[in-house]
C-alpha cells in the first residue's frame, strides 16, 4: 500500500514538474522572441486629441488616417482628433471623396477643394435654406477640384453645399454674413 502511494505521488510530482518547465519555457521565449520587437503607439489616442485646437492651416489637404477616416490635414488628424499613424496622403479608399471649404462664415468668397480617391465625376450644388439652387458646377473625370465661389450676391443666412459622385453624397452647412 506504501509503494502505490510513492508511485502516485510520484507522477503527480512530474506532472507539475513538467507544467512548471512548460510555463517556464513559455515565458522565457516570449522575454527572448519579443525582446527585439518595438513598442507601437495605438492607432488612436483620444486622450491626446483636442476638439478645441486651432489649426491655423486654411489650405485642404486630405490625409487617411490609421482608423480609415479622411481628415482634413495632418494638423487635424495629429492634434483634434488624437490619430498617431497617417496611412497615406489623399482620401481613404472608403469614403470615395471628401471636400471643404472656407472661409465659413463667408462674406465675398468661398474657397472650395474636393478630392477624390480616384478618378471621378463630381457634381457640386449650393441651396439656400428655402431649397432655391445658387450654385451648380459639374466636373468630368477629375481627380482635385479647386474652385472659389463668389457668394457676394447671396442674402445672409444658412445655405448647404452638397457634393454628389456616382452614388456617395455629402453635405456641409455654409453660412453667409
Amino acid at each position: 500500500m506504501r509503494l502505490n502511494k510513492k508511485k502516485n505521488w510520484v507522477k503527480s510530482f512530474t506532472f507539475y514538474q513538467k507544467w512548471v518547465r512548460g510555463a517556464l519555457f513559455m515565458i522565457l521565449s516570449f522575454l527572448v522572441f519579443d525582446a527585439n520587437a518595438q513598442w507601437q503607439p495605438p492607432c488612436q489616442d483620444t486622450m491626446r486629441g483636442n476638439i478645441y485646437f486651432q489649426c491655423n492651416e486654411p489650405y485642404f489637404s486630405p490625409v487617411c488616417g490609421c482608423t480609415d477616416k479622411t481628415y482634413r490635414n495632418e494638423c487635424v488628424a495629429y492634434n483634434v482628433f488624437g490619430v498617431n499613424v497617417i496611412k497615406n496622403s489623399g482620401v481613404c479608399e472608403l469614403q470615395k471623396f471628401e471636400f471643404d471649404f472656407y472661409p465659413n462664415p463667408a462674406t465675398e468668397s468661398l474657397n472650395f477643394a474636393c478630392e477624390f480617391f480616384g478618378i471621378s465625376n463630381m457634381t457640386l450644388q449650393i441651396f439656400d435654406a428655402f431649397g432655391k439652387l445658387m450654385y451648380f458646377s459639374h466636373r468630368s473625370s477629375t481627380h482635385r477640384v479647386d474652385e472659389i465661389i463668389a457668394v457676394h450676391g447671396y442674402r445672409t443666412g444658412l445655405f448647404v453645399v452638397n457634393v454628389m459622385s456616382g452614388n456617395t453624397f455629402k453635405s456641409k452647412k455654409l453660412i453667409v454674413k
